[in-house]
């Protein structure tokens, strides 16, 4: 499948390019990262390269993982992406443009492509403390389903205890309670 375009009021999502190279690299060497994300740490070049020129594109050509670039005015904010096997939804968000809405504006666009291309469930999962991803998942419908190990392993091998949580295409989209405190 050929990369697929997403456009709301304010972004666009669509493939990463060569030209976000260097911000990747930026972003993903936030010290958030090392504590949240099971994203290679320390991140080098070479990471980013095999992001967006190996693992995108071949997400994308396998109909494996579908990865979206987050775009405001055409500058590079993020990643957002949906895994087909685990059915699960992850994103992170440049430093600089945390805080405006912008997550939550890509996961739902994300979120209706998924449904409207006929899966019925997406899962989220976060490592515990990640009060912002939980925040975007939240504010998106999901329904809390417990604190417990990753489905995906970490830097060292070990999975990390996770917040999991899901939606269903039937759910409404409305906030839900039941879940953790922010830290």
């Amino acid at each position: 499948m050929k990369p697929v375009t997403l456009v709301t009021s304010r972004l666009v999502l669509d493939e990463l390019l060569p030209s976000d190279r260097d911000l990747v690299v930026e972003y993903c060497r936030d010290p958030l990262f090392e504590r949240f994300m099971l994203t290679p740490w320390p991140y080098q070049p070479e990471h980013a390269d095999m992001f967006i020129e190996k693992v995108a594109p071949v997400g994308w050509a396998t109909e494996r993982e579908f990865t979206w670039a987050i775009r405001h005015d055409g500058e590079f904010l993020g990643v957002v992406g949906y895994r087909e096997a685990s059915r699960d939804i992850g994103y992170w968000l440049g430093g600089p443009h945390r805080e405006h809405g912008y997550m939550s504006e890509a996961v739902t666009a994300v979120l209706d492509w998924v449904f409207a291309s006929g899966r019925e469930l997406v899962r989220w999962e976060c490592v515990v403390g990640n009060a912002a991803s939980m925040s975007v998942a939240r504010k998106a419908g999901f329904r809390y389903t417990g604190e417990r190990p990753s489905a995906l392993g970490s830097r060292d091998g070990r999975p990390p205890l996770s917040w999991h949580a899901e939606l269903a295409a039937t759910d409404d989209r409305t906030p839900k309670v039941g879940w953790p405190r922010r830290e």
